[in-house]
């Protein structure tokens, strides 16, 4: 019986399901693979009868061969025959990797976030938690973008570039990934599943490679520039790109250049980046913190006295609230409505939101140059030089002194206003006064990262009796300076404010200098904002310095091919060796290695580590052209690592390639994987940062400014993790054009290297961890001082997960007289496990998670991409899923306890000049966050106030692009 149906109405049909579910309802189960150049690539009027294709997992062959999909070869292919397949070492047509891998086009990165890589890239959902220039807490992180699979840590995505390795810009080994050569890559590889076996340590979570268009002949760039609708985060980009052939097309060519330049979002100049959302401690019978608007630190930019000493408690409360104003005037201290012991809601005390950018600001530059000489057909040499250069400067706190580290004002301090003086007269047991300030003067305290990074790669690609041999050897380098500036030095201010009259002289001096009248020491005026001198600010300020050097050396060796004809097909393998050394060099100022400073004190050190290894992998078709086994492939690999400060480890996967038929194919691996510690892990000798602590042993009082020394862990052994993959991919013929995957993820890591967090350490000292207690120092009284914290072997961390890729591109001529094309493409990714094990305490589970981490259940991008002519209009839009603020504070402990959903709306207008006569050029207008959605209130745990969820959710609104592409 014929069912009627022309592939005309499955087109309409899945046209309006997919629009209507994949763009406006709640992801319930699609998401789609992301497409190759193929889908992407603007089709041309009259060209309906050829259905693009896209590719849904990593299958990239070139020009003239075969396989479950074409990519792009419309623009310069790479060398005929030449196959990339990442996620593997064997290149051979027709063979598809069975673990699963998100193919993205450049067009497809352009139109989402025209910026930057990075930023595009973030919009996949299993992309979402890598890092940027948005604000967050501390020193550390200067504008650099980390990518960062499934938020396991960007330590465990493995960056590659053409699939070899990319030198570390951090002491943590991670790739910032704005320094490829952006207007050379062709395509984005994302490797969502282990592959260890196949690439070495860091790829638990999966890697992301990054190809390149080495063959490309022509010249082309790009300029634009963008604005947000409040006037600021402009930014300015331009990329030119450039490749030529010559000896006779023995020699090839190819150079790039960028530019970037973006001024930041200044503190405050969001109406939610200045209410002082933040949490604070809760009445006497409710909720031990509570979320509310205007919360503010005790203290002021003046200086405020908490209270006397000495005295009775009734003389020392005499002093208590009383603040400085202009010329050291004394004046009623506001504690608000709302007062705990650190924290008040309104009134006079300091909002710490205005402390840092929302965005911070970034300038960097990169060039890249590659060349490539045929020595016969069969043998070809080629080099490569890529250089980077990145600098922010960015506020991060201000000097302060506050109800954890008060100032001590002594009853004859010199430059006491007279209202003070009268009322220490009459109170005369009184011997010192209690001051708490938060110090503005000579400016906030600023970090200021300059990096520049260089890596030089040279190596041959040859065929031998139908053998493939490559081999390379690269050096990279990364040097390193971060400056904390304006930061206090702590004991030169405890001598400055203990000012007093030299009584020989009549002048107001350093009471050490009436001992020691060498010791340079300037005194300290805190009555009153502007109220120290110059000399007073330039003595107890500096700069604490860090300069660093990140070396990486690798030398490979690589052969594959066909071991020889099977009963089902060509059995294929692959074979290699590596060396790599990996080293780092901190030194830093000596202030800061004598723990002089109120901030950081990074302390030096160095350490280095070398890695030997050898793998082996094979493809073995076991089944052809037979009733439901159209094809069935095995694929295995086996990889023995030795390492210089841990030993040897072994590393493996197998998997299955099940094509029952056409349409559909079957795939799942099992694979072993390995993190080896990084040098920072390993070898860091001790850096101070400050946290905001919830401390259950006193009422779960919210404390602020508490330090935190974290330091290596030279006896850390490498992370295992077990990873499991299944999924299906579906491309049914009676649908041209439709492609879906599904692929579950289930990952184990055992004795998975972390650090306690601040907060997760006195938890879990409460619950008894001795482990966790051995960090943390407390007074004679119990009050909490600081915390140690350093990397450990923990229990266990375990995630699983569904990946859901659907994309649909159809010429609108099938369902009505247009020569239109619509694409529809939408990734759906949903966590539904990711929990940590800490030796002595129970196992936590984040997934649902968005206040303080970034694990949402539920994260889509689904996007609609229009062209008629040469108009091109492209929509996207950014799914979040709610969750829990914190999963381990439940309502006694927190009123706080979901956050909604949020979704973002992009577009971009583009229209082409080949109408005109302008061949491969095309202006732009680009919109994010069309609606000027702002981000739900989701209050940090840092010191420093953060209003949301910044790793997660939209903190610069609505944001204009304008630009203009040309290839010619």
């Amino acid at each position: 019986m014929q069912s009627g149906r022309t592939h005309a109405d499955y087109r309409r049909l899945l046209l309006i399901g997919v629009s209507a579910a994949g763009l406006w309802t709640a992801p319930a189960f699609a998401q789609i693979p992301t497409p190759s150049s193929a889908a992407t690539a603007a089709p041309q009027p009259g060209e309906a009868t050829a259905d693009p294709v896209i590719a849904p997992e990593a299958v990239q062959t070139q020009e003239g061969q075969q396989a479950e999909a074409e990519p792009d070869t419309t623009a310069n292919p790479q060398e005929a025959g030449e196959i990339v397949v990442t996620g593997s070492r064997i290149g051979r047509s027709g063979f598809t990797t069975p673990t699963p891998v998100t193919v993205i086009s450049t067009d497809q990165l352009a139109k989402s976030a025209p910026s930057t890589i990075a930023e595009s890239l973030r919009n996949l959902p299993a992309l979402t938690a890598t890092s940027g220039p948005q604000r967050a807490s501390g020193t550390q992180g200067g504008g650099q973008s980390f990518l960062n699979l499934r938020n396991l840590g960007a330590v465990r995505t493995l960056t590659l570039l053409d699939g070899r390795r990319f030198v570390a810009a951090s002491q943590f080994g991670t790739v910032d990934v704005n320094l490829l050569p952006a207007g050379l890559i062709q395509r984005v590889d994302i490797v969502t599943g282990g592959a260890s076996a196949a690439y070495g340590s860091d790829a638990v979570a999966g890697v992301v490679n990054f190809v390149l268009n080495t063959r490309f002949e022509g010249i082309k760039g790009e300029v634009s520039s963008g604005i947000s609708t409040e006037g600021d985060n402009a930014e300015k980009r331009a990329i030119l790109s450039g490749g030529v052939s010559t000896a006779g097309g023995r020699l090839h060519l190819i150079a790039s250049g960028e530019y970037y330049k973006n001024d930041g979002i200044l503190e405050g100049q969001r109406d939610w980046a200045r209410r002082g959302v933040n949490l604070i401690n809760g009445p006497a019978g409710g909720p031990a913190q509570i979320l509310a608007d205007d919360v503010r630190n005790i203290g002021t930019y003046g200086g405020m006295l908490l209270t006397g000493n000495g005295g009775t408690a009734a003389q020392n409360a005499a002093f208590r609230g009383l603040q400085f104003g202009p010329g050291g005037t004394v004046l009623p201290y506001s504690f608000g409505s709302y007062l705990t012991a650190t924290q008040q809601i309104g009134g006079d005390g300091v909002n710490t939101e205005l402390f840092q950018e929302i965005n911070r600001p970034l300038e960097r530059w990169s060039a890249f140059g590659r060349a490539e000489y045929e020595l016969t057909d069969a043998i070809s040499v080629f080099g490569e030089a890529s250089y980077g250069w990145t600098d922010t400067r960015y506020s991060t706190s201000v000097n302060r002194h506050q109800v954890q580290n008060p100032i001590t004002i002594r009853r004859d301090n010199a430059y006491l206003p007279q209202g003070i003086r009268n009322l220490l007269a009459a109170n005369p047991n009184v011997t010192t006064l209690t001051m708490l300030r938060w110090s503005t003067e000579g400016g906030l305290t600023d970090v200021a990262v300059t990096t520049d990074t260089r890596r030089f790669v040279g190596g041959f690609n040859a065929e031998l009796g139908g053998l493939k041999l490559n081999g390379y050897y690269q050096h990279g380098r990364t040097n390193q300076q971060t400056d904390v500036l304006n930061n206090e030095i702590t004991a030169n201010f405890t001598r400055a404010v203990d000012s007093v009259v030299n009584p020989a002289t009549g002048q107001i001096v350093c009471r050490s200098t009436l001992t020691d009248p060498t010791n340079g020491c300037a005194p300290f005026n805190p009555f009153g904002v502007g109220a120290p001198s110059a000399a007073a600010l330039a003595y107890t300020r500096g700069t604490s310095r860090t300069k660093s050097v990140f070396t990486e050396d690798v030398v490979a060796l690589n052969l594959s091919g066909n071991l020889f004809e099977g009963w089902a097909g060509p059995i294929s393998f692959a074979t290699g060796a590596e060396y790599r050394r990996e080293a780092a060099e901190l030194a830093v100022d000596d202030l800061s290695r004598a723990g002089a400073f109120l901030f950081a004190n990074p302390q030096p050190w160095s350490g280095e580590y070398d890695v030997h290894e050898g793998y082996i992998e094979t493809v073995v078709p076991l089944l052809r052209d037979l009733p439901f086994a159209k094809r069935v492939e095995f694929n295995g690999a086996v990889r023995y690592t030795d390492y210089s400060t841990s030993g040897g480890v072994t590393t493996w996967k197998a998997g299955l390639s099940w094509t029952p038929f056409d349409a559909l194919r079957l795939r799942g691996t099992r694979s072993r994987d390995i993190r080896a510690p990084n040098l920072s892990e390993l070898f860091t000798s001790g850096r101070t940062q400050s946290a905001t602590i919830v401390d259950p042993f006193k009422n779960n009082i919210r404390l602020s400014g508490i330090f935190v020394t974290t330091g290596g862990n030279a006896a850390l052994q490498p992370e295992k993790a077990d990873t499991l993959t299944l999924g299906a991919v579906l491309q049914p013929t009676f649908i041209p054009g439709f492609n879906l995957s599904v692929d579950y993820y289930d990952i184990k890591i055992r004795d998975a290297i972390g650090t306690l967090t601040p907060q997760q350490t006195v938890d879990q000292c409460f619950q008894g961890n001795q482990l966790a207690c051995g960090l943390v120092r407390r007074d004679a009284g119990g009050n909490l001082l600081d915390l140690t914290a350093f990397p450990i072997n923990l229990a266990e961390l375990e995630t699983n997960g569904v990946d859901v890729e659907a994309s649909y591109r159809v010429p609108l001529s099938s369902l009505m007289d247009t020569d239109a094309t619509l694409g529809l493409r939408t990734v759906v990714s949903y966590v539904g496990k990711l929990a940590s094990t800490t030796p002595g305490s129970p196992s936590i589970d984040r997934a649902g998670e968005v206040g303080i981490s970034a694990n949402p259940h539920w994260r889509f991008n689904a996007q609609a991409d229009f062209y008629k002519g040469d108009f091109n209009f492209f929509n996207q839009v950014r799914f979040i899923g709610g969750g829990r603020y914190d999963v381990t504070r439940g309502p006694a402990q927190i009123d706080l306890q979901t956050i909604k959903p949020q979704a973002y709306w992009d577009m971009q207008l583009g229209y082409s000049l080949k109408n005109a006569g302008i061949e491969g050029a095309e202006f732009y207008l680009n919109v994010r966050n069309v609606l000027d959605t702002d981000p739900p209130r989701a209050p940090g745990d840092g010191t420093i106030a953060l209003a949301t969820n910044t790793g997660l959710y939209d903190t610069t609104g609505r944001l204009f692009r304008v630009g203009f592409r040309f290839n010619f």
